[in-house]
């Protein structure tokens, strides 16, 4: 394009501007140097007539290196791109406008540079040849961090696959011998053990005791590794309707200690409707079990409602039971953790872990607080609507 026809070299000072270039000319560099991301104008020669502040701030050139520089041969050759040379000079020819072309390129100077292209051919006129308005975004950290975000992912999912495997191990071949187990100790125990007399039948007490306790351990070890493994995706669950299916279910326990639970109004969220299921049967069936020898349990189960406008509802467990220590609040989400002995309350001390694991993986928090003899309360935090926390399955 001959010099007289295209777009000034540089930005005249502004009384030059004033008195040299058309209006639309002025507008249209006024326009390219206010853009944020680095923007060039080319002839049909590929010549740079015009860069933006952007352009050399992001890649450390000067414009008296630059304007009137075929594209090709900036910065000795370092822009002589084979794609971006593809995009110019073969596709840009055939479609006048291409949106969102990466090219990832090391430049010597600063190092590799992940580049967001947007093209466009545009008229100057009748009879005037067109340019080529190049827009270049730069996305290095953002492609970087994708990629690393995706192989995280990966791994995340290949993690889950093994947890996986060991969950179905843990289900089958760990949990054989131990029927075994039980299965033959009850034998003997039907057909020997009004024979055995002292150390011998206590010994097979508790080998039969050591044996269920396995048991119940490796379901409840099942139970906690398919919190993240197999689940279910986030629909709208009415949690009213799951405290009366786990208050059914809990039906036995509630009349032989006496109690009862109190269910206040709940609101309907999107969650996983069988971990909310396992969730409060966990912490209903907790406060139920740690009860006052003298006092039948009263747990109620309520939940505050959400200010206008608010993400999260506040679900609360109050028992009248034994609590415990405020020093133990912080452990006792913890895997195994045990603040009483298995001759007074049953258990493998996985049950609340479980509980922060459900909790966590809906995006929300569990706390628990309590004074000892005086019963406790668990407060649950979820997220009413999963799409705006971004935690949809």
């Amino acid at each position: 394009m001959p010099a007289t026809e295209s777009l000034p070299m540089t930005l005249p000072p502004p009384d030059e501007a004033a008195r040299d270039v058309p209006a639309a000319q002025r507008l249209l560099l006024d326009i390219i140097d206010t853009v944020r991301e680095p923007l060039i104008v080319l002839d049909a020669a590929f010549r740079v007539t015009q860069a933006n502040r952007a352009f050399f701030r992001t890649f450390r050139v000067e414009p008296q290196d630059t304007i009137g520089e075929v594209l090709f041969t900036l910065g000795d050759g370092q822009w002589d791109i084979a794609p971006l040379r593809e995009l110019l000079r073969d596709k840009l020819a055939v479609e006048p406008q291409l949106n969102d072309f990466d090219v990832d390129h090391e430049f010597p100077g600063i190092g590799r540079k992940i580049m967001l292209l947007n093209a466009r051919l545009v008229s100057q006129g009748p009879n005037l040849p067109r340019i080529i308005l190049l827009a270049i975004e730069d996305i290095t950290a953002r492609r970087l961090t994708e990629w690393r975000l995706a192989e995280q992912h990966r791994e995340l999912e290949r993690s889950n696959a093994a947890l996986d495997e060991f969950a179905s191990v843990a289900s089958h071949d760990l949990q054989e011998p131990v029927r075994k187990i039980l299965s033959f100790g009850d034998l003997l125990n039907t057909s020997a053990g009004p024979a055995l007399e002292g150390n011998a039948r206590e010994h097979l007490a508790r080998m039969l005791s050591a044996a269920a306790r396995m048991r119940t351990l490796i379901s409840d070890l099942l139970l906690y590794s398919q919190v993240t493994t197999r689940v279910q995706p986030f629909v709208r669950t009415d949690l009213a309707r799951v405290a009366r299916e786990v208050i059914a279910d809990l039906e036995t326990s509630i009349a032989e200690s006496g109690g009862r639970v109190e269910v206040g109004e709940l609101p309907v969220i999107d969650a996983d409707a069988l971990q909310m299921r396992q969730l409060l049967q966990n912490l209903l069936g907790n406060a139920l079990k740690y009860r006052q020898k003298d006092m039948p349990p009263v747990v109620r189960l309520s939940c505050s409602s959400p200010p206008p406008g608010g993400a999260d509802c506040t679900i609360t467990v109050t028992d009248n039971g034994i609590g415990f220590s405020e020093k133990h609040a912080g452990k006792i989400f913890r895997m195994f953790v045990r603040l009483h002995g298995r001759a007074e309350y049953e258990g493998s001390g996985i049950g609340l872990a479980i509980c922060r694991k459900i909790v966590e993986r809906h995006g929300g928090t569990i706390a628990a607080t309590s004074t000892a003899g005086q019963g406790a309360t668990f407060t649950v935090t979820l997220p009413v609507t999963q799409a705006a926390k971004g935690f949809m399955s």
